[in-house]
């Protein structure tokens, strides 16, 4: 049974800015809350699902998602997770003049600066000053950064949804169409239908992409290739490079650096 977590962690944002440092097991679903604060959430290891207004992002170690304040979400997610969660009072946000997308939900592209700032925030070798000029400098960076589609899009549909999270949650990536609709008690053409109708994909096209987007938590752990494509149901490394490649434009070697 998935652990459903209801509680709201207590965080100092008096400086105008707070961290948090948590982890979630596979399974475990953040229920729907929201916070006063902007805030940024980051994954050092795991895959998450994060939820807002009917729209779905599926957040890798390479990824960060903004949520502007008051913006109600949950998240479930799919391995154990290392989340790093920073906080920003509105009044600290509008010191950063240049980030226009602050009221705005979206997905960025994690860079080395990125990640050191982050681990920054949560050392308690530097001093209180040390770590204000870093919240500082990360919301520039945020403001500077290129928004990155969703390029996950999970079903709407309650049903289908329930499918695909099977699929993901459980690396069934080898479950028959048949199997899947009865999951969603659909008829094999209504599922299909619906789910391109939702996803703009195939059955079969999204499998790859969600394959390849359940790699990256793995790549970012430094699972070997040869693992990875045996875990995610690839015939052989050379298969799961080149599906790698047309999903995210480059080799896994490249998109790691």
């Amino acid at each position: 049974m998935p652990n459903k977590i209801d509680d709201t962690p207590k965080v100092n944002t008096q400086p105008g800015w707070g961290c948090l440092a948590r982890t979630y097991e596979r399974g475990d679903i953040r229920l729907p809350h929201s916070h006063p604060q902007g805030q940024l959430l980051f994954a050092i290891t795991g895959v998450m699902l994060v939820e807002s207004a009917n729209k779905r992002w599926v957040i890798p170690p390479q990824r960060a998602l903004w949520l502007p304040s008051n913006v109600e979400h949950t998240f479930n997610v799919f391995s154990r997770t290392e989340l790093r969660t920073v906080y920003f009072e509105p009044p600290f946000i509008a010191l950063c003049q240049d980030f226009k997308a602050r009221d705005e939900v979206h997905v960025i592209a994690v860079t080395n600066l990125f990640r050191q700032l982050i681990a920054g925030m949560f050392d308690h070798s530097y001093n209180a000053e040390s770590h204000r000029l870093m919240a500082s400098l990360l919301l520039q960076v945020l403001s500077e950064t290129e928004i990155l589609p969703a390029a996950l899009p999970m079903p709407l549909d309650s049903r289908l949804h329930r499918a695909a999270l099977e699929m993901m949650m459980h690396n069934n990536w080898h479950a028959s169409l048949s199997q899947l609709a009865e999951l969603a008690t659909m008829s094999e053409r209504t599922f299909s239908r619906q789910f391109v109708k939702d996803t703009g994909f195939t059955l079969r096209g999204w499998k790859q992409w969600a394959r390849i987007y359940a790699s990256l938590d793995l790549l970012a752990n430094g699972i070997s290739l040869k693992q990875i494509a045996f875990q995610l149901g690839f015939s052989c490394p050379a298969a799961f490079t080149a599906a790698f490649r047309e999903v995210m434009g480059s080799t896994p070697g490249q998109f790691q650096q």
